[in-house]
């Protein structure tokens, strides 16, 4: 793979050369696109898009990345898309054929051996095509469309480690103690392995970032955290915007309302993208 050419690592080697993480934001539509990249390049951040294994079978591979690579040209930021979670082989060769940056096979819910054996698997196809790999180490609860945990499954150091070295991922998601979806407190988080593992080459993965603090996205950042995934704020934010829209009687065009909730799914993603794009030293 030439890393030099590829988006998702020139990204990932930026924010670890500097120490700060790069969002990454799952997106699921037009409105949800454009607000996420609009929202970086008004900060001068470089963003990684995400898409779910869903989004992308509802509007087709093709499709979808016609429509991310046409609404990034032209912008003075790096844009990277990343496919988010996947456990369908044929799905991730599908994305790396149809032209993703990166994509992360998730193997997570299997014995270590199976996981590095499947995630290695995919990592020599993606880097045929000059695709970057993302893999995931124990298993993160809560739920991510057809990916559901009720019990999340800690990563150790060494596992981890064994993980990264004989599946040759490029970033690495370990199961820190975050969660998928909308968090009922505040989680008990494994800061010790974040750090651990900050201090090697293999930049870090944080999912589950919806709902956490900013205190505690400072901390990550500063211990290591690399990629900080939103998924559930920026549906929140849309769904919230569009409910009040219809409820409020207001008339408004089509354009006139999709612009109110393209706002406001904007202004959320920024308010993170603010805080994960800090320098460790400005904390």
């Amino acid at each position: 793979m030439d890393k030099k050419t590829n988006r998702f690592i020139r990204i990932m080697n930026k924010a670890k050369e500097h120490s700060y993480a790069v969002g990454a934001v799952n997106i699921f539509n037009y409105i949800s696109a454009c607000a996420a990249m609009d929202a970086a390049e008004e900060i001068g951040r470089d963003i990684i898009i995400q898409t779910s294994t869903g989004t992308v079978r509802e509007f087709g591979a093709g499709r979808l990345f016609a429509m991310i690579n046409l609404l990034r040209e032209g912008r003075n930021i790096d844009v990277a898309l990343h496919l988010d979670h996947c456990t369908d082989k044929e799905l991730g060769k599908e994305c790396v054929l149809a032209g993703w940056d990166a994509i992360m096979m998730d193997f997570s819910a299997k014995p270590l051996a199976e996981n590095i054996r499947d995630t290695k698997e995919m990592r020599m196809f993606a880097h045929e095509h000059n695709v970057a790999i993302e893999g995931e180490v124990g298993v993160i609860c809560g739920v991510e469309e057809d990916i559901a945990s009720a019990v999340a499954v800690g990563a150790g150091y060494e596992e981890t480690m064994k993980f990264i070295k004989e599946s040759g991922v490029d970033a690495i998601a370990p199961a820190i103690g975050t969660a998928h979806g909308v968090y009922t407190g505040e989680p008990v988080l494994n800061f010790d392995l974040v750090e651990q593992l900050g201090k090697e080459k293999t930049p870090i993965v944080i999912h589950g970032g919806s709902g956490l603090s900013a205190k505690t996205f400072r901390r990550l950042i500063k211990l290591g955290g690399r990629k900080i995934n939103i998924s559930t704020l920026v549906k929140q934010a849309y769904l919230d915007t569009v409910h009040e829209l219809v409820l409020s009687g207001e008339k408004l065009s089509p354009i006139s309302f999709d612009n109110r909730v393209y706002t406001a799914v904007k202004e959320e993603i920024k308010k993170h993208l603010l805080v994960f794009g800090q320098l460790k030293e400005e904390f």
